[in-house]
């Protein structure tokens, strides 16, 4: 019988377990709700909420008349202008930014108003990064340490919520190489305590058993980080969204499989794995 080994953390987190509860509830009240861009990177999801009547509202394209509606923001959050347009133009607008990540923003304008130049790792064009760019001007975005730039000898450094924590120490590494050019450095940890711990359990799933499983959603940036970790440990890890991608060709000669999720992945998707798996 094949042994089946679940992360502890697995399932939403509690940005994304409250971004879906928020729209559920206007959803079963009756509302015409919509949601700016994807609500969470998971389609499974997003199909199940779409089901249930949620509307995407396409931030760069033409709106509709909204002031009969009520405007979700997404866990990621909108840039600021796009927020202030939404309020005058929607009925009820209901923030659902993930808590983690405006938290993130308080702390960027803090330092920007303390006279910091902002450098930001993560990806630039990533929903969350989108937003974090908007809350002050001249933010520099870099994805690995040898892009951070500066200009300045007082640098603030921040990282998108779901980069991976191995990268993070890289970057500052490389201040701390560089540090006599530099008058003032803080370094913030925003990457997500959830994410990390994910990254810790990835790591050890992939190398104690024969088959890695990361569930989660193609554009979820956690997910593909789990994903690659688990990769680089195992050879036999697998990218899947749901249980109908699993292929039995994959289990034989198998005797144990570990599977973890990224944050937007609901833990129903899970259990369906692992039943499926009990048949094999």
């Amino acid at each position: 019988m094949l042994e089946i080994t679940v992360a502890n953390e697995i399932g939403f987190c509690f940005g994304v377990d409250r971004a879906v509860k928020i729209t559920e509830e206007f959803l079963n009240k009756g509302e015409n709700v919509y949601v700016t861009g994807d609500l969470i990177h998971n389609e499974e999801e997003m199909r199940k909420l779409e089901g249930m009547g949620l509307k995407t509202l396409r931030l760069d394209s033409e709106w509709p008349d909204l002031s009969s509606s009520v405007v979700i923001v997404r866990a990621h959050g909108i840039p600021v202008d796009q927020m202030k347009r939404l309020i005058s133009s929607a009925k009820l607008v209901v923030n659902a930014t993930c808590p983690v990540v405006f938290s993130v923003a308080e702390s960027i304008k803090k330092a920007h108003d303390g006279g910091f130049e902002i450098l930001l790792y993560g990806h630039e064009h990533h929903d969350e990064v989108t937003y974090l760019t908007s809350v002050v001007d001249g933010i520099k975005v870099f994805d690995s340490p040898d892009k951070m730039v500066y200009s300045t000898k007082k640098i603030a450094i921040f990282s998108q919520t779901t980069m991976d924590m191995n990268g993070f120490k890289e970057v500052v590494r490389k201040i701390s190489e560089n540090i006599s050019e530099l008058s003032v450095v803080m370094v913030e940890n925003t990457i997500c305590k959830v994410t990390y711990q994910r990254e810790m359990e990835v790591g050890e799933l992939a190398r104690s058993k024969d088959v890695c499983l990361v569930v989660g959603g193609s554009k979820s940036s956690n997910t593909k980080k789990l994903f690659k970790i688990a990769k680089n440990l195992n050879e036999r890890t697998y990218l899947i969204l749901n249980a109908d991608d699993l292929r039995t060709e994959w289990f034989e000669s198998v005797k144990s499989v570990g599977i973890c999720s990224g944050t937007s992945t609901p833990k129903r998707i899970i259990d369906e794995i692992v039943e499926k798996l009990r048949m094999f």
